[in-house]
């Protein structure tokens, strides 16, 4: 048997699209799960659990916020890639100590071909 209702689950608070240029949230970062179209981060805030979708521009800047850090995520809005492709553009602050930021890993080094 089918239902019209449509359901929310519970416990997993609001739902954030990233729209108008300047939107920020700003909480502990509670880190990445599957949703169902995609990649979703979580932040929680003083007032709820924020999910919202985790475009490229945005989950590069957050891979290196460990779990459980305060952070600030600002939209900054549409951008334009030197390749023309136009892509959503993100802010990502912590705290001044750095302490919720995963060092970054080593560069590898390429040597050139001896001949």
């Amino acid at each position: 048997m089918s239902s019209l209702k449509r359901w929310r689950r519970i416990g997993e608070g609001q739902f954030h699209k990233w729209e108008t240029p300047g939107e920020e949230l700003e909480g502990i970062w509670r880190g990445t799960h599957d949703g169902r179209f995609g990649i979703l981060g979580t932040i929680e805030t003083a007032d709820d659990l924020w999910t919202f979708p985790l475009p490229v521009a945005l989950r590069d800047r957050l891979q290196r916020v460990r779990v459980g850090a305060e952070v600030l995520i600002r939209y900054t809005g549409l951008q334009t890639a030197k390749t023309g492709r136009v892509f959503k553009g993100f802010e990502v602050f912590v705290p001044g100590d750095e302490a919720g930021v995963e060092p970054r890993p080593p560069v590898a080094m390429i040597r050139p071909a001896e001949e």
